[in-house]
Protein backbone atom coordinates (compact mmCIF):
# COMPACT_ATOMS: atom_id res chain seq x y z
CA UNK A 1 0.00 0.00 0.00
CA UNK A 2 2.81 2.40 0.91
CA UNK A 3 4.61 1.64 -2.35
CA UNK A 4 1.39 2.19 -4.30
CA UNK A 5 0.90 5.57 -2.61
CA UNK A 6 4.47 6.55 -3.43
CA UNK A 7 3.92 5.44 -7.01
CA UNK A 8 0.79 7.60 -7.28
CA UNK A 9 2.68 10.56 -5.81
CA UNK A 10 5.43 10.17 -8.40
CA UNK A 11 2.98 10.13 -11.31
CA UNK A 12 2.61 13.40 -13.26
CA UNK A 13 -0.48 15.31 -12.20
CA UNK A 14 -3.07 15.59 -14.97
CA UNK A 15 -4.37 19.05 -15.70
CA UNK A 16 -7.95 19.52 -14.57
CA UNK A 17 -9.96 21.65 -17.01
CA UNK A 18 -13.52 22.91 -17.02
CA UNK A 19 -15.38 25.59 -15.12
CA UNK A 20 -15.53 25.20 -11.37
CA UNK A 21 -19.20 24.64 -10.54
CA UNK A 22 -18.44 25.60 -6.95
CA UNK A 23 -17.19 29.02 -8.06
CA UNK A 24 -20.18 29.37 -10.39
CA UNK A 25 -22.48 28.40 -7.53
CA UNK A 26 -20.87 30.88 -5.13
CA UNK A 27 -21.01 33.71 -7.67
CA UNK A 28 -24.59 32.89 -8.62
CA UNK A 29 -25.64 32.66 -4.98
CA UNK A 30 -24.01 36.00 -4.11
CA UNK A 31 -25.61 37.66 -7.15
CA UNK A 32 -28.99 36.08 -6.39
CA UNK A 33 -28.86 37.16 -2.74
CA UNK A 34 -27.85 40.69 -3.75
CA UNK A 35 -30.64 40.89 -6.32
CA UNK A 36 -33.12 39.45 -3.81
CA UNK A 37 -32.19 42.07 -1.20
CA UNK A 38 -32.37 44.80 -3.84
CA UNK A 39 -35.78 43.52 -4.97
CA UNK A 40 -36.93 43.48 -1.33
CA UNK A 41 -35.74 47.07 -0.88
CA UNK A 42 -37.43 48.12 -4.13
CA UNK A 43 -40.67 46.49 -3.03
CA UNK A 44 -40.44 48.49 0.23
CA UNK A 45 -39.82 51.73 -1.67
CA UNK A 46 -42.65 50.84 -4.01
CA UNK A 47 -45.02 50.24 -1.10
CA UNK A 48 -44.01 53.55 0.48
CA UNK A 49 -44.47 55.37 -2.82
CA UNK A 50 -47.84 53.73 -3.32
CA UNK A 51 -48.91 54.83 0.15
CA UNK A 52 -47.72 58.37 -0.57
CA UNK A 53 -49.52 58.31 -3.91
CA UNK A 54 -52.74 57.20 -2.23
CA UNK A 55 -52.36 60.00 0.31
CA UNK A 56 -51.73 62.54 -2.44
CA UNK A 57 -54.71 61.30 -4.39
CA UNK A 58 -56.77 61.61 -1.22
CA UNK A 59 -55.48 65.17 -0.72
CA UNK A 60 -56.22 66.00 -4.33
CA UNK A 61 -59.75 64.64 -4.01
CA UNK A 62 -60.21 66.46 -0.71
CA UNK A 63 -59.02 69.74 -2.16
CA UNK A 64 -61.11 69.28 -5.29
CA UNK A 65 -64.16 68.69 -3.10
CA UNK A 66 -63.22 71.72 -1.01
CA UNK A 67 -63.03 73.94 -4.12
CA UNK A 68 -66.35 72.60 -5.34
CA UNK A 69 -67.96 73.07 -1.92
CA UNK A 70 -66.57 76.59 -1.66
CA UNK A 71 -68.02 77.60 -5.03
CA UNK A 72 -71.29 75.82 -4.37
CA UNK A 73 -71.67 77.41 -0.92
CA UNK A 74 -70.86 80.86 -2.30
CA UNK A 75 -73.24 80.43 -5.22
CA UNK A 76 -75.93 79.07 -2.91
CA UNK A 77 -75.66 82.09 -0.56
CA UNK A 78 -75.86 84.47 -3.51
CA UNK A 79 -78.83 82.69 -5.01
CA UNK A 80 -80.68 82.35 -1.67
CA UNK A 81 -80.16 85.99 -0.76
CA UNK A 82 -81.31 87.19 -4.18
CA UNK A 83 -84.34 84.91 -4.30
CA UNK A 84 -85.46 86.01 -0.83
CA UNK A 85 -85.12 89.66 -1.73
CA UNK A 86 -87.11 89.08 -4.91
CA UNK A 87 -89.79 86.67 -3.63
CA UNK A 88 -89.83 87.13 0.13
CA UNK A 89 -90.20 83.37 0.64
CA UNK A 90 -89.19 82.20 4.10
CA UNK A 91 -87.50 79.04 2.75
CA UNK A 92 -84.76 81.06 1.07
CA UNK A 93 -84.16 82.98 4.29
CA UNK A 94 -83.88 79.82 6.38
CA UNK A 95 -81.72 78.11 3.76
CA UNK A 96 -79.33 81.02 3.71
CA UNK A 97 -79.13 81.11 7.50
CA UNK A 98 -78.50 77.36 7.67
CA UNK A 99 -75.71 77.52 5.11
CA UNK A 100 -74.17 80.60 6.67
CA UNK A 101 -74.37 79.72 10.36
CA UNK A 102 -74.78 75.94 10.58
CA UNK A 103 -73.25 74.23 7.55
CA UNK A 104 -70.28 76.58 7.20
CA UNK A 105 -69.04 74.94 4.02
CA UNK A 106 -67.11 78.03 3.00
CA UNK A 107 -65.04 78.14 6.17
CA UNK A 108 -64.38 74.41 6.21
CA UNK A 109 -63.38 74.43 2.54
CA UNK A 110 -61.04 77.36 3.12
CA UNK A 111 -59.46 75.56 6.11
CA UNK A 112 -58.90 72.45 3.94
CA UNK A 113 -57.30 74.52 1.20
CA UNK A 114 -55.12 76.46 3.64
CA UNK A 115 -53.91 73.24 5.32
CA UNK A 116 -52.74 71.97 1.95
CA UNK A 117 -51.17 75.26 0.92
CA UNK A 118 -48.54 75.28 3.64
CA UNK A 119 -45.65 75.74 1.20
CA UNK A 120 -47.45 78.31 -1.00
CA UNK A 121 -47.79 81.41 1.13
CA UNK A 122 -48.85 83.58 -1.81
CA UNK A 123 -51.82 81.35 -2.48
CA UNK A 124 -52.74 81.40 1.23
CA UNK A 125 -52.70 85.21 1.22
CA UNK A 126 -54.95 85.29 -1.85
CA UNK A 127 -57.30 82.77 -0.29
CA UNK A 128 -57.53 84.76 2.95
CA UNK A 129 -58.26 87.92 0.96
CA UNK A 130 -60.96 86.08 -0.94
CA UNK A 131 -62.46 84.86 2.33
CA UNK A 132 -62.40 88.40 3.80
CA UNK A 133 -64.05 89.75 0.67
CA UNK A 134 -66.61 86.97 0.80
CA UNK A 135 -67.35 87.79 4.43
CA UNK A 136 -67.79 91.44 3.47
CA UNK A 137 -70.13 90.41 0.68
CA UNK A 138 -72.03 88.23 3.15
CA UNK A 139 -72.68 91.33 5.30
CA UNK A 140 -74.32 92.97 2.32
CA UNK A 141 -76.39 89.83 1.70
CA UNK A 142 -77.50 89.71 5.38
CA UNK A 143 -78.37 93.40 5.35
CA UNK A 144 -80.34 92.98 2.13
CA UNK A 145 -82.31 90.05 3.59
CA UNK A 146 -83.09 91.99 6.79
CA UNK A 147 -84.39 94.94 4.77
CA UNK A 148 -86.41 92.55 2.62
CA UNK A 149 -87.77 90.85 5.75
CA UNK A 150 -88.95 94.25 7.03
CA UNK A 151 -90.60 94.89 3.66
CA UNK A 152 -92.36 91.53 3.59
CA UNK A 153 -93.29 91.76 7.26
CA UNK A 154 -91.40 88.67 8.35
CA UNK A 155 -90.52 88.47 12.01
CA UNK A 156 -88.63 85.88 14.04
CA UNK A 157 -85.53 86.25 11.86
CA UNK A 158 -82.47 84.00 12.15
CA UNK A 159 -79.84 85.42 14.44
CA UNK A 160 -77.33 86.21 11.69
CA UNK A 161 -80.01 88.11 9.69
CA UNK A 162 -81.45 89.84 12.74
CA UNK A 163 -77.98 91.14 13.71
CA UNK A 164 -77.27 92.55 10.24
CA UNK A 165 -76.38 96.25 10.18
CA UNK A 166 -79.03 98.27 8.24
CA UNK A 167 -78.53 101.68 9.82
CA UNK A 168 -77.65 103.27 6.49
CA UNK A 169 -81.05 102.40 5.08
CA UNK A 170 -83.32 103.32 8.02
CA UNK A 171 -84.00 106.77 6.57
CA UNK A 172 -85.77 105.35 3.50
CA UNK A 173 -89.04 107.30 2.92
CA UNK A 174 -91.20 104.24 2.22
CA UNK A 175 -91.24 100.45 1.96
CA UNK A 176 -90.56 100.46 -1.77
CA UNK A 177 -87.37 102.42 -1.18
CA UNK A 178 -86.36 99.85 1.48
CA UNK A 179 -86.93 96.98 -0.97
CA UNK A 180 -85.05 98.82 -3.70
CA UNK A 181 -82.16 99.37 -1.30
CA UNK A 182 -82.15 95.63 -0.47
CA UNK A 183 -82.18 94.72 -4.15
CA UNK A 184 -79.36 97.20 -4.79
CA UNK A 185 -77.20 95.38 -2.27
CA UNK A 186 -77.40 91.94 -3.97
CA UNK A 187 -78.46 92.69 -7.54
CA UNK A 188 -76.17 95.57 -8.45
CA UNK A 189 -73.12 95.63 -10.71
CA UNK A 190 -70.96 96.35 -7.67
CA UNK A 191 -72.14 93.11 -6.07
CA UNK A 192 -71.41 91.15 -9.27
CA UNK A 193 -67.99 92.74 -9.59
CA UNK A 194 -67.12 91.90 -5.98
CA UNK A 195 -68.44 88.41 -6.43
CA UNK A 196 -66.36 87.95 -9.57
CA UNK A 197 -63.22 89.23 -7.84
CA UNK A 198 -63.75 86.79 -4.99
CA UNK A 199 -64.20 83.87 -7.35
CA UNK A 200 -61.10 84.83 -9.31
CA UNK A 201 -59.00 84.82 -6.16
CA UNK A 202 -60.47 81.51 -5.08
CA UNK A 203 -59.85 80.04 -8.53
CA UNK A 204 -56.27 81.31 -8.58
CA UNK A 205 -55.53 79.87 -5.14
CA UNK A 206 -57.26 76.57 -5.82
CA UNK A 207 -55.59 76.31 -9.24
CA UNK A 208 -52.17 76.80 -7.64
CA UNK A 209 -52.98 74.19 -5.05
CA UNK A 210 -54.35 71.66 -7.55
CA UNK A 211 -51.39 72.22 -9.85
CA UNK A 212 -49.04 71.61 -6.94
CA UNK A 213 -50.93 68.45 -6.04
CA UNK A 214 -50.91 67.38 -9.68
CA UNK A 215 -47.15 67.78 -9.81
CA UNK A 216 -46.79 65.72 -6.63
CA UNK A 217 -49.08 63.07 -8.12
CA UNK A 218 -47.13 62.99 -11.37
CA UNK A 219 -43.85 62.77 -9.45
CA UNK A 220 -45.19 59.91 -7.34
CA UNK A 221 -46.56 58.13 -10.42
CA UNK A 222 -43.23 58.57 -12.21
CA UNK A 223 -41.41 57.26 -9.16
CA UNK A 224 -43.78 54.28 -8.98
CA UNK A 225 -43.25 53.52 -12.66
CA UNK A 226 -39.49 53.79 -12.24
CA UNK A 227 -39.49 51.58 -9.14
CA UNK A 228 -41.81 49.09 -10.85
CA UNK A 229 -39.54 49.01 -13.89
CA UNK A 230 -36.47 48.52 -11.70
CA UNK A 231 -38.25 45.77 -9.78
CA UNK A 232 -39.14 43.97 -13.01
CA UNK A 233 -35.54 44.28 -14.20
CA UNK A 234 -34.23 42.92 -10.88
CA UNK A 235 -36.69 40.02 -10.94
CA UNK A 236 -35.76 39.29 -14.55
CA UNK A 237 -32.04 39.34 -13.63
CA UNK A 238 -32.74 37.09 -10.65
CA UNK A 239 -34.58 34.63 -12.89
CA UNK A 240 -31.75 34.80 -15.44
CA UNK A 241 -29.19 34.08 -12.70
CA UNK A 242 -31.22 31.09 -11.52
CA UNK A 243 -31.73 29.83 -15.07
CA UNK A 244 -28.04 30.26 -15.88
CA UNK A 245 -27.06 28.33 -12.76
CA UNK A 246 -29.56 25.56 -13.57
CA UNK A 247 -28.27 25.46 -17.16
CA UNK A 248 -24.65 25.35 -15.95
CA UNK A 249 -25.60 22.63 -13.48
CA UNK A 250 -27.25 20.64 -16.26
CA UNK A 251 -24.48 21.17 -18.84
CA UNK A 252 -21.45 20.87 -16.57
CA UNK A 253 -22.67 18.43 -13.90
CA UNK A 254 -25.80 16.40 -14.73
CA UNK A 255 -24.97 15.53 -18.35
CA UNK A 256 -21.32 14.62 -17.62
CA UNK A 257 -22.49 12.58 -14.61
CA UNK A 258 -24.81 10.65 -16.93
CA UNK A 259 -21.89 9.89 -19.23
CA UNK A 260 -19.76 8.94 -16.21
CA UNK A 261 -22.44 6.49 -15.06
CA UNK A 262 -22.52 4.87 -18.51
CA UNK A 263 -18.76 4.43 -18.55
CA UNK A 264 -18.69 3.19 -14.97
CA UNK A 265 -21.39 0.62 -15.77
CA UNK A 266 -19.24 -0.51 -18.70
CA UNK A 267 -16.13 -0.70 -16.47
CA UNK A 268 -14.35 1.88 -18.63
CA UNK A 269 -12.09 4.75 -17.63
CA UNK A 270 -13.76 8.15 -17.45
CA UNK A 271 -13.37 10.80 -20.12
CA UNK A 272 -12.84 14.09 -18.20
CA UNK A 273 -15.81 16.29 -18.98
CA UNK A 274 -17.92 19.02 -17.47
CA UNK A 275 -17.00 21.09 -14.45
CA UNK A 276 -13.55 21.39 -12.91
CA UNK A 277 -14.61 19.21 -9.98
CA UNK A 278 -15.71 16.44 -12.35
CA UNK A 279 -12.42 16.73 -14.26
CA UNK A 280 -10.61 16.31 -10.97
CA UNK A 281 -12.84 13.38 -10.02
CA UNK A 282 -12.37 11.72 -13.43
CA UNK A 283 -8.58 12.08 -13.32
CA UNK A 284 -8.47 10.73 -9.77
CA UNK A 285 -10.72 7.81 -10.73
CA UNK A 286 -8.66 7.09 -13.85
CA UNK A 287 -5.48 6.98 -11.79
CA UNK A 288 -7.08 4.50 -9.41
CA UNK A 289 -8.57 2.61 -12.37
CA UNK A 290 -5.16 2.28 -14.04
CA UNK A 291 -3.56 1.15 -10.80
CA UNK A 292 -6.31 -1.40 -10.18
CA UNK A 293 -6.09 -2.64 -13.75
CA UNK A 294 -2.37 -3.18 -13.37
CA UNK A 295 -2.85 -4.91 -10.04
CA UNK A 296 -5.60 -7.12 -11.44
CA UNK A 297 -3.38 -7.98 -14.40
CA UNK A 298 -0.55 -8.80 -12.05
CA UNK A 299 -2.85 -10.88 -9.85
CA UNK A 300 -4.20 -12.66 -12.91
CA UNK A 301 -0.65 -13.25 -14.08
CA UNK A 302 0.31 -14.64 -10.67
CA UNK A 303 -2.87 -16.71 -10.55
CA UNK A 304 -2.22 -18.17 -14.01
CA UNK A 305 1.56 -18.59 -13.71
CA UNK A 306 3.23 -21.72 -12.45
CA UNK A 307 5.55 -20.63 -9.65
CA UNK A 308 8.13 -23.36 -10.38
CA UNK A 309 8.56 -23.15 -14.14
CA UNK A 310 7.38 -19.60 -14.82
CA UNK A 311 5.01 -20.66 -17.60
CA UNK A 312 1.20 -20.71 -17.33
CA UNK A 313 -0.53 -23.10 -14.96
CA UNK A 314 -3.83 -24.98 -15.21
CA UNK A 315 -5.81 -21.78 -14.57
CA UNK A 316 -4.06 -20.08 -17.47
CA UNK A 317 -4.65 -23.18 -19.60
CA UNK A 318 -8.40 -23.11 -18.84
CA UNK A 319 -8.63 -19.39 -19.50
CA UNK A 320 -6.82 -19.67 -22.85
CA UNK A 321 -8.72 -22.72 -24.01
CA UNK A 322 -12.15 -21.20 -23.35
CA UNK A 323 -11.47 -18.67 -26.10
CA UNK A 324 -9.39 -20.91 -28.42
CA UNK A 325 -11.23 -24.10 -29.34
CA UNK A 326 -11.18 -23.86 -33.15
CA UNK A 327 -8.26 -24.62 -35.45
CA UNK A 328 -5.98 -25.74 -32.65
CA UNK A 329 -3.93 -28.75 -31.73
CA UNK A 330 -3.61 -29.78 -28.09
CA UNK A 331 -0.49 -31.63 -26.95
CA UNK A 332 -0.40 -33.29 -23.53
CA UNK A 333 3.15 -34.13 -22.41
CA UNK A 334 4.22 -36.36 -19.51
CA UNK A 335 7.73 -37.19 -18.24
CA UNK A 336 8.03 -40.97 -18.31
CA UNK A 337 8.39 -42.66 -14.92
CA UNK A 338 8.77 -39.31 -13.16
CA UNK A 339 7.79 -40.74 -9.78
CA UNK A 340 10.67 -43.20 -9.86
CA UNK A 341 12.94 -40.42 -11.16
CA UNK A 342 12.19 -38.34 -8.07
CA UNK A 343 12.83 -41.30 -5.79
CA UNK A 344 16.17 -41.97 -7.42
CA UNK A 345 17.51 -38.43 -7.97
CA UNK A 346 15.51 -36.43 -5.46
CA UNK A 347 12.81 -33.80 -5.78
CA UNK A 348 15.24 -30.94 -6.36
CA UNK A 349 16.61 -32.66 -9.44
CA UNK A 350 13.07 -33.47 -10.53
CA UNK A 351 12.12 -29.80 -10.18
CA UNK A 352 15.16 -28.81 -12.24
CA UNK A 353 14.06 -31.25 -15.00
CA UNK A 354 10.58 -29.74 -15.00
CA UNK A 355 12.07 -26.26 -15.28
CA UNK A 356 14.27 -27.36 -18.16
CA UNK A 357 11.28 -29.01 -19.89
CA UNK A 358 9.29 -25.75 -19.61
CA UNK A 359 12.21 -23.83 -21.14
CA UNK A 360 12.43 -26.40 -23.95
CA UNK A 361 8.75 -26.04 -24.77
CA UNK A 362 8.96 -22.24 -24.87
CA UNK A 363 12.01 -22.45 -27.14
CA UNK A 364 10.72 -25.16 -29.45
CA UNK A 365 7.23 -23.89 -30.09
CA UNK A 366 6.01 -20.71 -31.73
CA UNK A 367 5.27 -17.45 -29.91
CA UNK A 368 1.62 -17.88 -30.87
CA UNK A 369 1.50 -21.28 -29.14
CA UNK A 370 0.65 -21.60 -25.48
CA UNK A 371 2.83 -23.96 -23.34
CA UNK A 372 1.71 -24.51 -19.72
CA UNK A 373 2.13 -26.87 -16.78
CA UNK A 374 -1.28 -28.21 -15.84
CA UNK A 375 -0.30 -30.57 -12.99
CA UNK A 376 2.72 -32.42 -11.57
CA UNK A 377 4.89 -33.55 -14.50
CA UNK A 378 2.08 -33.04 -17.05
CA UNK A 379 2.52 -30.20 -19.50
CA UNK A 380 0.33 -29.02 -22.34
CA UNK A 381 0.91 -26.99 -25.48
CA UNK A 382 -2.01 -25.34 -27.29
CA UNK A 383 -0.94 -24.74 -30.89
CA UNK A 384 -3.08 -22.15 -32.74
CA UNK A 385 -3.97 -22.08 -36.45
CA UNK A 386 -3.50 -25.83 -36.82
CA UNK A 387 -5.20 -28.63 -38.76
CA UNK A 388 -4.52 -32.29 -39.54
CA UNK A 389 -2.39 -31.42 -42.56
CA UNK A 390 0.19 -29.84 -40.21
CA UNK A 391 0.90 -33.14 -38.42
CA UNK A 392 4.56 -33.06 -39.38
CA UNK A 393 4.95 -29.63 -37.81
CA UNK A 394 3.93 -31.09 -34.49
CA UNK A 395 6.44 -33.90 -34.87
CA UNK A 396 9.15 -31.42 -35.74
CA UNK A 397 8.40 -29.26 -32.69
CA UNK A 398 8.34 -32.35 -30.46
CA UNK A 399 11.73 -33.52 -31.78
CA UNK A 400 13.16 -30.07 -31.16
CA UNK A 401 11.86 -30.15 -27.62
CA UNK A 402 13.43 -33.58 -27.09
CA UNK A 403 16.74 -32.32 -28.47
CA UNK A 404 16.79 -29.35 -26.10
CA UNK A 405 15.85 -31.55 -23.19
CA UNK A 406 18.59 -34.10 -24.03
CA UNK A 407 21.26 -31.41 -24.00
CA UNK A 408 23.63 -32.46 -21.21
CA UNK A 409 25.10 -29.01 -20.60
CA UNK A 410 23.06 -28.75 -17.41
CA UNK A 411 24.38 -32.13 -16.10
CA UNK A 412 20.82 -33.31 -15.48
CA UNK A 413 19.90 -36.99 -15.88
CA UNK A 414 18.23 -37.89 -19.20
CA UNK A 415 14.44 -38.31 -19.30
CA UNK A 416 11.96 -39.35 -21.96
CA UNK A 417 8.56 -37.91 -22.79
CA UNK A 418 5.18 -39.22 -23.88
CA UNK A 419 3.03 -36.92 -26.03
CA UNK A 420 -0.67 -37.23 -26.85
CA UNK A 421 -1.94 -34.93 -29.58
CA UNK A 422 -5.45 -34.06 -30.77
CA UNK A 423 -6.79 -31.69 -33.41
CA UNK A 424 -9.98 -29.69 -32.78
CA UNK A 425 -12.89 -30.59 -34.97
CA UNK A 426 -16.31 -29.03 -35.55
CA UNK A 427 -18.47 -29.22 -32.45
CA UNK A 428 -15.62 -29.89 -30.01
CA UNK A 429 -15.43 -27.94 -26.77
CA UNK A 430 -12.49 -27.59 -24.39
CA UNK A 431 -13.39 -30.75 -22.48
CA UNK A 432 -13.76 -32.80 -25.66
CA UNK A 433 -10.35 -31.89 -27.01
CA UNK A 434 -8.72 -32.48 -23.63
CA UNK A 435 -10.31 -35.92 -23.45
CA UNK A 436 -9.07 -36.70 -26.96
CA UNK A 437 -5.50 -35.59 -26.18
CA UNK A 438 -5.59 -37.46 -22.86
CA UNK A 439 -6.66 -40.66 -24.65
CA UNK A 440 -3.79 -40.26 -27.09
CA UNK A 441 -1.40 -39.63 -24.18
CA UNK A 442 -2.44 -42.89 -22.51
CA UNK A 443 -1.67 -44.70 -25.73
CA UNK A 444 1.70 -42.93 -25.96
CA UNK A 445 2.65 -43.93 -22.41
CA UNK A 446 1.81 -47.55 -23.26
CA UNK A 447 4.12 -47.38 -26.27
CA UNK A 448 7.86 -46.97 -26.24
CA UNK A 449 9.56 -43.90 -24.72
CA UNK A 450 9.57 -40.56 -26.55
CA UNK A 451 6.34 -41.50 -28.34
CA UNK A 452 3.92 -39.06 -29.99
CA UNK A 453 0.41 -40.43 -30.54
CA UNK A 454 -2.26 -38.57 -32.50
CA UNK A 455 -5.84 -39.12 -31.35
CA UNK A 456 -7.73 -41.42 -33.69
CA UNK A 457 -4.66 -42.74 -35.43
CA UNK A 458 -3.38 -45.19 -32.88
CA UNK A 459 0.08 -45.10 -34.45
CA UNK A 460 3.38 -44.29 -32.91
CA UNK A 461 5.60 -41.60 -34.38
CA UNK A 462 8.93 -41.45 -32.59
Amino acid sequence: MVSAMKENQNKPTKKNGGVSIRVVGIITTVVAIGLAFYAFALSGYLAETETALIEEESRFAECSDAVSNLREASDYLTRASRMFVITGRRAYLDGYANEYSVSGRRERSVDVLKSNLVENQQAIVELEKALDSSNGLAKSELAAMRLAADYYGISDLPEAVAQANTDLFRSAPDKESVLNAARGLVLSDNYDSAKKSILERVDASSAALLEELNEDLRASEDKMRMLGFQLRIVVALLLCAILLFVLALFMYVLKPLGRYVERLSGDEPLEPDGAYELHYLANAYNTIYEDNTKRIEQLRKYAEQDPLTGISNRSGYDSFLTTHTRNIALLLIDVDNFKNFNEVYGHDTGDAVLIKLAEALVTAFRSTDFPCRIEGDRFAVIMTNMNTELREAILTKSELGHAILDDDASDLPAVTLSVGAAFSTEGMNDQDIYHAASTALVQAKQAQSNSVIFYGEGTNAE
